[in-house]
């Protein structure tokens, strides 16, 4: 008998309605998709910014200025623009007006080191740099290195209400030489409006509407092209994934623009979909609770270390949260220990619907699968987006596997990148056409589709802990097992050098407790974890050791940075360690 093809059932289509599945897809740029979902609601609030209400009529009044002033300087069709700031208004009007004119943003994490952003500018081709007043000084030492034509410096304070400008004008001024080697004020720039009048580009699906980066974990990171498609397939998608929401609903804004998460699925897609943004520019992990109490959002996305933060946060004890409907999780993979409490969470404070798990990749614009909804089951991350097929595959023959069948995760669909830039090699090396003649991501991830189309992530291939005898160990399962400890706080679990033997490793579990947890207890609580660990986990599948930090560190995007702590610990001396521990 045959394996049934996932591919070709497609069964996870059942679950949205009937309008959804005949769709048509927007064929037009990013820019006009945001002015068409938005034709009857020009007087809806686009963006909440710390009091400053931006309307959907203003806004896009901003960005067609903003489009007349790149123009002004000569920026045109297929130019690329280089935006190393936060997720402030201009920076999204600079995202759109450059998608008006057919330009490329190349958007970058203001925080990396000098040479990173160098090599970053420079090998995209950028014309121009906009950039956040606060880089100043980092801008200032690579000025001479980057030669971009013109370098405007933008200001947080330029949207806020009149007090907070001033008041934040005052704490982040600095002495920058405006007219000097081609630097100007945002002032400067938009008054050079008057004298551009921006031609608005032909939509071309496949043309580079953003670069992003990924989190260069096998080497410096990788630009990913988003176009025009694949940006509005993610919007396209939520808007018909019969989320539950309001005209006028508050969408929190936290993800940066510089990732794919935060300018597809946090700024993009709720611009697109009628809900009100609460942008954030500068996040700050541990006012997670803070910021939940002060705009009351009714949907939010986030990566799993930040809910963590959520549940422990203090302005949300005994706190009614029955409007907060979306509760969407992705960016990282959530263990059963931790997706456990979140839902008792949610559970105590009155919240409708479960957490909304999703899946996806940079590569990918970042979401191909979504939970919403009461479409859910425990442990999945979702099923596939509308305009997304995944597929199940062996690493090693390429043959795709049926139903709850482990395998590597591809992707195909709309939502695609174009490819690396100016990476040819590591393009191919992701996207690979099958026999089929489809083009398919590959992800890197282990999973399986069940019967009704929901994903389900088991762990990296990458990260996949290779043993002596060539038995795989799955971190996440560890992971999973070790969260489900009431003092347990965050969790990683790594690959260390086995000690006897020039090849394979073990896992190690690094933890971080809870707050308030005494010091004195943490090689109590490790020597019961790790105890527990060799009675319940597979024979295999046994940490060596389990360490006790005093934070687990995180990524930009705060993910646990495993990378970083296979650094620390790869040569662990896990056997003095276990002597240590039974002293």
């Amino acid at each position: 008998m045959n394996k049934r093809s996932i591919i070709l059932e497609k069964p996870w289509m059942k679950h949205f309605p009937e309008e959804s599945r005949t769709a048509q897809f927007p064929k037009m740029k990013v820019y006009s998709y945001l002015k068409e979902t938005n034709v009857h609601r020009l007087h809806h609030t686009a963006i909440h910014y710390y009091g400053a209400k931006i309307s959907v009529k203003k806004l896009i009044a901003k960005i067609d200025e903003v489009a007349d002033a790149f123009a002004a300087l000569g920026i045109k069709q297929g130019d690329v623009v280089s935006l190393l700031s936060a997720s402030t208004p201009e920076s999204i009007m600079v995202f759109y007006a450059l998608n008006k004119i057919g330009a490329t943003l190349n958007a970058i994490d203001p925080r990396l080191d000098a040479n990173s952003i160098t090599r970053m500018i420079t090998s995209s081709g950028s014309r121009m740099l906009i950039a956040i007043d606060m880089s100043y000084p980092l801008v200032a030492k690579i000025h001479n290195d980057i030669k971009q034509e013109h370098i405007v410096i933008q200001t947080a304070a330029t949207s806020l209400p009149p007090i907070k400008k001033l008041a934040l004008k005052i704490a982040t001024s600095n002495r920058i030489p405006y007219g000097k080697g081609g630097i100007m004020s945002w002032e400067t720039f938009i008054k050079g409006a008057k004298d551009g009048i921006a031609q608005e580009a032909d939509y071309v699906g496949d043309a580079t509407a953003a670069i992003t980066y990924t989190g260069g974990t096998t080497g410096f990171p990788k630009g990913v092209m988003l176009t025009n498609d694949s940006i509005n397939a993610t919007a396209f998608n939520f808007i018909h994934a019969g989320i539950i929401h309001e005209g006028g609903d508050r969408f929190l804004g936290i993800m940066p623009i510089f990732s794919s998460y935060g300018l597809c699925c946090g700024i993009h897609m709720p611009l697109t979909i009628d809900t009100e943004l609460a942008l954030i520019p500068r996040f700050y992990p541990l006012k997670m609770g803070e910021y939940i109490k002060k705009y009351k959002p009714n949907h939010m996305i986030a990566t799993p270390a930040f809910y963590e933060i959520l549940i422990d946060s203090k302005e949300v004890q005994g706190m009614d949260l029955s409007w907060l409907y979306t509760l969407g999780s992705g960016g990282d993979s959530m263990n059963e220990g931790l997706e456990a409490k979140l839902e008792a969470f949610m559970k105590e404070h009155n919240m409708r619907y479960p957490l909304c798990q999703g899946y996806g990749m940079s590569e990918v614009s970042a979401a191909a699968t979504f939970c919403v909804n009461d479409r859910y089951k425990k442990k999945s991350v979702g099923i596939p987006c509308l305009t997304t097929t995944i597929g199940i595959f062996d690493p090693e023959t390429g043959e795709e596997l049926s139903y709850n069948e482990s395998g590597e995760v591809c992707i195909t669909g709309l939502s695609m990148m174009k490819g690396y830039f100016n990476n040819q090699e590591e393009t191919d090396h992701v996207m690979r056409k099958h026999a089929d003649g489809q083009v398919w991501i590959h992800s890197g991830d282990i999973g399986y589709v069940d019967e009704d189309g929901f994903v389900y992530i088991q762990g990296r291939v990458k990260r996949m802990i290779t043993r002596f005898d060539g038995h795989k160990v799955f971190p996440i399962t560890i992971e999973s097992f070790i969260a489900e400890h009431p003092d347990v706080h965050s969790c990683s679990v790594i690959g260390v050098n086995d000690r006897e033997r020039t090849q394979g490793q073990y896992p190690m579990a690094v933890i971080e407790l809870n707050a308030g947890v005494p010091v004195s207890r943490r090689k109590e609580i490790c020597k019961e974890i790790y105890n527990k660990c060799q009675k319940e986990l597979e024979q295999r599948g046994k940490p060596v050791a389990v360490v006790c930090v005093d934070e687990v560190p995180l990524t930009a995007m705060g993910k646990n940075d495993y990378r970083k702590l296979e650094t620390v610990y790869k040569y662990f001396d896990y056997e003095a360690w276990l002597k240590d521990l039974n002293s």
